[in-house]
């Protein structure tokens, strides 16, 4: 095909490939191996994956859960450019890509109690990726990058987290938080700045926010929700232009959103070898509000460059989908 095609009629072909079909077409020639693993190219793929998924009118947003039936300790952190960070075994955290197989495990967390708060995305300043975390009854918040593989503290915070999992949006975590006059907040951590700023809520009488208020992501705006049921979301306020206060928007019961694919992880998630497993499903829109937002691509977990012992661990890893939904 090379002989006959242009190197950039073979680039767009290749551009517009699942992430399984280009794992295989990596075989087909150094040539194409080459430009499949390049960055530019993976760069490219990312950007042509999250347009499509945009664009795409039959889907609302493409998530990432982790498939709860076999019962282990393990916590999904959060997802960014289609790496997943997972905390499993008890504050042992890994990263990894579900389509590709790979995986790297970070140094484990100093804390030691067992409940934390944290969060999990993309530093566009740094082109790099960070873990945040947040013991209970602590005040100092650390940060670990991927490249570094260092844990630093870099704040005290007085916010009593309420809920556990920081919601990525515009560069940034958010939690919602109770303050020193027990007022509650929506924070956020930017992660190229690594500052926290409040983020300023509805200015309406119908607006309240609870303990029971959950942080999420709806029509690719941070929004903010009470779950009435499994499938319909109480007191659903949108922010359509971010951090714009006057922005909020209140949205209706509706029984008749679009529905998610949700990528739903099982296994372990461990190293030198992993277990996971990847399954697709088409799931009702408002049901994981609150699960990370997933893209599919071809980006490394391992920033630093993929170790040698990467390479078995590709062949051995049990990664796969079943049964994808035609999309």
């Amino acid at each position: 095909m090379a002989k006959f095609v242009h190197a950039d009629v073979v680039e767009q072909i290749l551009l517009r490939s699942e992430v399984k079909d280009l794992i295989r077409f990596k075989s087909v020639c150094k040539s194409w191996h080459s430009l499949i693993t390049s960055p530019r190219f993976v760069n490219r793929h990312l950007k042509h994956s999250y347009n499509k998924d945009r664009n795409d009118s039959k889907i609302g947003h493409r998530r990432i859960t982790f498939a709860d039936d076999d019962h282990r300790p393990r916590n999904l952190v959060g997802s960014s450019n289609g790496l997943v960070c997972v905390e499993s075994a008890y504050l042992h955290f890994s990263v990894v890509n579900p389509l590709t197989g790979e995986v790297t495990q970070l140094r484990r967390s100093p804390y030691i109690c067992l409940w934390l708060f944290w969060g999990f995305g993309y530093d566009e300043s740094t082109d790099d990726y960070k873990v945040i975390v947040k013991g209970e009854n602590r005040t100092c918040v650390r940060v670990m990058s991927l490249k570094s593989n260092v844990w630093r503290v870099i704040e005290d915070v007085k916010y009593e987290f309420i809920s556990k999992t920081g919601i990525l949006s515009h560069g940034a975590l958010h939690w919602i938080v109770r303050d020193q006059n027990c007022k509650k907040l929506i924070i956020s951590f930017d992660l190229s700045k690594e500052e926290f700023k409040e983020i300023p809520q509805p200015a309406d009488a119908g607006y309240e926010c609870t303990y029971s208020s959950r942080l999420g992501i709806v029509k690719e705006c941070l929004c903010i929700f009470r779950r009435s049921n499994c499938c319909l979301l109480d007191n659903l306020w949108i922010m359509k232009s971010y951090n714009v206060k006057g922005s909020w928007e209140r949205l209706p019961h509706i029984h008749n959103m679009q529905h998610d694919i949700v990528h739903h992880l099982k296994g372990n998630v461990s190293w030198p070898s992993s277990t996971l497993e990847h399954h697709w499903g088409c799931e009702c829109g408002w049901k994981n509000t609150a699960a990370p937002i997933f893209v599919q691509s071809l980006v490394s977990p391992h920033v630093n460059g993929r170790p040698a012992s990467a390479i078995n661990l590709l062949r051995n890893s049990r990664v796969g989908s079943v049964d994808a939904p035609p999309l």
